[in-house]
């Protein structure tokens, strides 16, 4: 009971926040902006759904690409570690 109530002010705390924003002009010109190329986006990939499942794959290789780097990038910063410690403990052992 207490967890539904809690998402329910939440819910709520975020429709009315989101809605006293907009009594901002540039809110609204931003907002209203946003949701038109939205529904722009929206209307094209509902047409050209081979373009979505295109972009998901680009999008999903680039991300895969760049994880990629970053763990060769970390586990070569690993291996220059153990090497220095090795060192350091050749060196403590004399």
């Amino acid at each position: 009971m207490g967890k539904e109530t809690l998402i329910k002010g939440i819910a709520a705390g975020a429709l009315v926040g989101g809605l006293l924003t907009l009594f901002d002009r540039d809110t609204r010109i931003f907002v209203s902006k946003n949701l038109k190329n939205c529904g722009d986006k929206s209307v094209y990939y509902a047409k050209n759904p081979a373009d979505a499942i295109h972009q998901l794959n680009a999008g999903y290789a680039k991300c895969s690409e760049q994880l990629s780097s970053g763990l060769t990038t970390a586990l070569d910063m690993l291996n220059q570690l153990q090497e220095v410690t090795k060192k350091i403990d050749n060196r403590d052992a004399k």
